[in-house]
């Protein structure tokens, strides 16, 4: 499913510098050259950088005020830790034991008290565009089925945003079969829970099954729009003055117009009018439902997603550039694998390029065209976490620059295992614990909603987009 291609060598060298392992050095007391940050609250993460440290987590004792942190990443020159509970707000010393030798820090880190939790409707329901989602995760670690445990994993980490599939065999959920995509969201228990929960933002995979490769028949195009239709009825009407925003659109449509991942296939003529006939039957049968259905804080939309983009670029017969431009639908969403490694300006040009093939929807302002997927796994870095995390943000900072309305990294849990291996597109992994990404998203989330809170205060307003991702992509400059 993921066809990625490898980031620039440069941009390997830089952001993967500061990782190179050194070996550990056993009988040397450990040393502590900088902690950073310096002040923090309960659970925030902390990176100590120094030497003799141990590369096996566990080995690393951390003291702060008395109190044990959980090491979550080691390497002989850099730890990360967790700032412990219970601790009463002060300065205190942290202390490293590697080996039964124990260095003091000179610096003092100061735990903060926890801020009180932000409630304001406006800055909970802002959109702060980095997302994440579980689509066929393949572990979990409680009593709650995949789908539940997933979404409650991304609402704890702070998000207002969620992607799923609409499909019980996408989360092991068995034993319970529906007519159709709304009596799943309707009916069925887990489904329903996690469309009851506090997320604003919801991307559904909502492809109905009509064949429509060898031409679009009256019957399909009727099945398409029907099952459409009163998905997007119920979510209105259900959902009513809610403030949540839905999306409904599929998986990577170059894969559907080229079958069998058969990049060098080209598509018949129609072949490509059943897929832009496909697209307005379901843009259709949302903005029907939405024009006939009495609502108020609530919207549905309509997006299909574009895989093979470079391709296009390139003269090839794909998505973006022989079937996009003949639809109506309201959004796009990228997913971005074919480009994510290209530096700023080449993948700032790939998102123009299919914001130039959008068709115009004037009731909708500002950029159309999301990244519904991106991410480099684990393997891809010898399961380094902190190339992860680096180069993974550096990725995410490129589509904020560009100004997307949302980016979402793939994914949550890890769903793809090769040979036996677990890959690591996750954000906790399947031991149950969380890489550094996981913080740098907690961290991230935590910040922009103090600071949209205190913009509201200090503007009388919220911030504009332009002001919101300008902060975004500064903040995202460091983990």
């Amino acid at each position: 499913m993921h066809r990625l291609i490898a980031i620039t060598l440069s941009s390997l060298l830089l952001l993967g510098a500061c990782d190179k392992e050194q070996p550990d050095t056993a009988g040397e007391s450990p040393v502590i050259y900088s902690i950073i940050p310096l002040a923090g609250t309960e659970g925030e993460t902390v990176t100590v950088n120094g030497s003799n440290f141990s590369s096996t987590p566990a080995s690393n004792l951390i003291m702060l005020g008395g109190k044990t942190a959980t090491v979550t990443s080691a390497t002989s020159v850099q730890l990360l830790f967790r700032v412990p509970a219970g601790l009463t707000p002060g300065k205190f010393k942290t202390s490293v034991t590697v080996n039964g030798l124990t260095v003091e820090s000179t610096q003092l880190f100061e735990v903060k008290e926890k801020e009180a939790p932000i409630t304001d409707p406006a800055v909970l329901n802002f959109n702060y565009a980095i997302g994440t989602q579980t689509i066929g995760p393949s572990y979990g670690f409680s009593s709650d089925d995949r789908l539940v445990e997933t979404a409650k994993a991304i609402m704890a980490m702070g998000s207002n945003i969620l992607k799923i599939s609409l499909s019980a065999g996408s989360y092991n959920i068995s034993g319970r079969t529906y007519p159709n995509i709304t009596a799943l969201v309707r009916d069925d228990p887990s489904f329903s829970a996690v469309l009851d929960m506090p997320f604003t933002y919801y991307f559904f995979w909502a492809r109905s099954h009509s064949n429509w490769a060898d031409g679009y028949s009256a019957a399909e195009r009727t099945e398409d729009s029907v099952q459409i239709a009163d998905l997007t009825t119920y979510l209105l009407t259900k959902f009513n003055n809610s403030g949540k925003q839905f999306f409904l659109g599929h998986w990577e449509g170059d894969w559907y117009l080229l079958p069998n991942y058969d990049v060098n296939y080209i598509p018949s003529d129609a072949r490509i009018e059943g897929m832009i006939q496909w697209y307005r039957a379901r843009q259709n049968a949302v903005d029907e439902a939405t024009r006939v259905t009495s609502h108020t804080n609530v919207n549905v939309f309509s997006y299909c997603e574009v895989n093979r983009v470079v391709d296009a670029i390139n003269g090839l017969r794909r998505v973006t550039n022989y079937v996009l431009p003949y639809t109506n639908v309201d959004y796009v969403s990228y997913s971005a694998y074919d480009s994510q490694g290209l530096n700023q300006t080449e993948f700032s040009n790939v998102l123009n390029y299919i914001e130039g093939n959008l068709p115009p929807r004037p009731h909708i302002t500002g950029k159309r065209v999301f990244v519904g997927e991106m991410g480099r796994c684990a393997q891809d870095f010898g399961f380094s976490k902190t190339q992860h995390e680096a180069v993974n943000r550096e990725n995410i900072r490129k589509s904020v620059a560009w100004g997307t309305p949302f980016v979402l990294y793939w994914e949550m849990y890890n769903n793809e295992i090769k040979d036996g291996t677990q890959r690591g597109f996750w954000l906790i992994d399947n031991t149950n614990t969380k890489w550094p990404l996981y913080d740098t998203y907690a961290g991230f989330y935590s910040k922009a909603k103090q600071w949209v809170l205190d913009q509201k205060k200090s503007l009388n307003r919220l911030p504009t987009r332009e002001e919101y991702m300008s902060w975004a992509y500064s903040t995202l400059a460091n983990p």
